[in-house]
């Protein structure tokens, strides 16, 4: 076999970052993601056509969300490559399937409909889920279990971080502890087992648009507009940070993530304050906040996933945590939950069931007759989101992710109230409101410990 040779300054650092992975046999899965124009996907291709080139049984996978966005994307991108490099006397393409003459290694493309596709994945040394972020944690969990038998297998994650409420931020990692390595990239990272490592990227780190190769003049200065006109977007598509798009229709306009969300620590000389909101999937919550100095500072939630989410496991959480604050303790909730609850024993309900479980810490209930008007309270909540009330303050400590993508991602109805649309687990199978329960906490709270100027407010 001729020996091929590449010019220098065809690859991008990230490239070389891919590389790495790609030949250790202990990197299980390997996630790739960025901004806009970092080259993330292109440099894939680009290493993948070099795996082929390398020798015999170096075959990939590679999969869409839906069969109609291959042609047009990555498949493209391998055309587009083995021409520029003059190797088509090397590959043989046909529709959704590309092979090395040389070495026979192959690359397969697939559209995934649900995750019983998944199948048939012992042959193959790379699967990559390309626009990951497209797909399901279902079909993530599919293809872990179906990958195996040969060494040096690994599962590749290639997207942009649209939205923190991606499974792929909560169930992938948030669970993991990772920890920064040293890189010519944005930033790499690898997980406590080794088996994981995460590639993030922007157009900062590409040769081809900031130099030395060349310098995109009109790209630079659209990203360069956006990061003055509109930096959460700038953050998103520029830089490849995780965020949240705003749409329009939320529930809480004015709740910024870069603006209210911080390291707020727990002062233990000052009393706690409890919000609860009695539905149970996809968590039962309990919000903790402390009230002083002007501020309403939420410390921390507890929102507990099946099997641990019931009343009693929530206050047992709630005493491990808090048991010792003897300062004061104030709950607030759903004025609906002091009615009789027929799956209780006769006389009992939601708060009375709270009280024999927080009882060593003399709870005092300030829990209305009646809920504040979905409305009202809303438009009262965003004004003390933008200091509009008295230069009340809010702010909720980073480590509260559900509150934070609730206060997000919570939408209105058509009506203006709490957007209650129903989604269903594909795992589980259980049917439950995806947002709205952390922003019922917090609206029952602020109408009741800032009662006198929720009063004055409707009254304006």
């Amino acid at each position: 076999m001729e020996t091929i040779e590449f010019e220098e300054g065809i690859f991008n650092e990230i490239y070389y970052e891919i590389d790495k992975s790609f030949t250790d046999n202990s990197v299980r899965f390997l996630f790739v993601y960025g901004g806009s124009s970092s080259s993330k996907t292109f440099s894939y291709v680009q290493r993948t056509i070099v795996f082929m080139l390398e020798g015999a049984n170096n075959n990939s996978l590679i999969f869409r969300k839906y069969s109609t966005d291959i042609d047009n994307s990555i498949f493209e991108d391998f055309k587009r490559i083995i021409s520029d490099w003059q190797l088509n006397d090397y590959f043989k393409i046909q529709k959704h399937y590309i092979q090395c003459t040389i070495t026979g290694s192959y690359v397969v493309f697939k559209g995934l409909d649900d995750s019983e596709k998944i199948k048939g994945l012992s042959g193959f040394k790379k699967i990559c889920m390309e626009e990951f972020n497209q797909f399901d944690y279902a079909d993530f969990k599919q293809a872990k279990k179906r990958l195996r038998g040969i060494v040096g297998q690994q599962i590749i994650g290639i997207f942009n971080p649209v939205s923190e409420m991606s499974f792929i931020k909560t169930q992938i990692f948030d669970k993991e502890t990772f920890t920064d390595l040293p890189s010519r990239i944005t930033q790499k990272q690898i997980n406590e087992t080794g088996d994981t490592v995460v590639l993030r990227t922007c157009y900062l780190d590409n040769i081809w648009i900031v130099g030395p190769m060349f310098i995109d003049k009109h790209a630079i200065a659209d990203f360069e507009r956006d990061k003055i006109n509109d930096p959460n977007y700038y953050d998103i598509y520029a830089l490849g940070k995780w965020g949240k798009l705003r749409t329009g229709g939320e529930f809480l306009k004015n709740f910024k993530a870069d603006k209210h969300v911080a390291k707020l620590p727990y002062n233990p000389a000052e009393p706690l304050h409890i919000s609860f909101d009695e539905n149970v999937l996809p968590y039962l919550t309990c919000l903790v906040f402390q009230y002083y100095n002007n501020q309403i500072i939420q410390i921390d939630e507890i929102c507990l996933e099946d099997p641990r989410n019931t009343l009693k496991d929530t206050c047992d959480e709630f005493l491990q945590r808090y048991g010792s604050n003897r300062q004061g303790l104030f709950i607030y909730g759903d004025a609906t939950s002091r009615k009789r609850d027929t799956k209780l024993q006769k006389g009992q309900n939601f708060f009375k069931l709270i009280n024999n479980y927080l009882s060593a810490q003399k709870p005092i209930f300030r829990v209305p007759q009646a809920n504040p008007s979905v409305i009202m309270s809303r438009q009262f909540t965003n004004e003390i989101l933008i200091g509009g009330i008295d230069n009340i303050s809010f702010g909720i400590d980073a480590k509260c992710r559900n509150s934070i993508n609730d206060y997000q991602y919570c939408t209105e109805d058509e009506d203006g109230k709490v957007n209650k649309k129903i989604i269903r687990d594909k795992i589980t199978g259980q049917s439950y409101q995806e947002f709205g329960h952390c922003v019922d906490s917090l609206r029952y709270l602020l109408t009741v410990i800032l009662l006198e100027r929720y009063k004055k407010y409707i009254r304006r």
